[in-house]
């Protein structure tokens, strides 16, 4: 297995890692840690991998979460003819526009969790075990939370509105 990352970045062989983006916060809640070592990791937490799923069975919808474009049915093949060869970039470049949609989305629902405890500011990075502490909820409550980000990122009220849309893929 070989490392995948940034031609600018310098090599370093780690054993069983192909990614070094490692582990992060979740890219939607982010109340808690996503992502792994590997690059078919998700990019989000379970609670918010399931409610996608969910959302796919619903209305035949979901955010394209995983790290990998392939974990998103999104695939250029190399003998395709020309036309469908055109169709896989746009569709890899529109992939790749909303997975840095998702990512910003991420960075400020981590400054916004951050900064919604005032005496954080006056430390210089906080322990993930005490982030997930501070912002853990139960079962239901974390699903009730993810159902919020995922409305709040889509800017919808109600989800049925999704299933008149639904062209993508999972």
């Amino acid at each position: 297995m070989r490392m995948q990352r940034c031609r600018c970045e310098k090599f370093k062989a780690y054993p069983g890692v192909d990614c070094p983006s490692g582990f992060h916060l979740c890219t939607m809640c982010a109340a808690s840690i996503a992502g792994g070592t590997g690059r078919y990791s998700w990019n989000v937490c379970e609670v918010c991998l399931k409610f996608n799923r969910s959302l796919n069975t619903k209305y035949g919808v979901c955010l394209p979460l995983g790290r990998h474009s392939i974990m998103n049915g999104i695939s250029i093949p190399i003998h395709a003819t020309k036309s469908v060869q055109e169709a896989g970039i746009t569709e890899m470049l529109n992939f790749l526009d909303k997975a840095q949609s998702l990512s910003d989305w991420g960075d400020l629902q981590a400054r916004t969790l951050f900064e919604s405890i005032p005496s954080w500011r006056r430390e210089p990075f906080i322990r993930l075990r005490r982030w997930e502490e501070k912002f853990a909820l139960s079962k239901v409550k974390a699903t009730s939370r993810s159902v919020q980000m995922f409305k709040d990122f889509l800017r919808i009220e109600d989800f049925s509105i999704l299933a008149e849309d639904s062209d993508e893929d999972c």
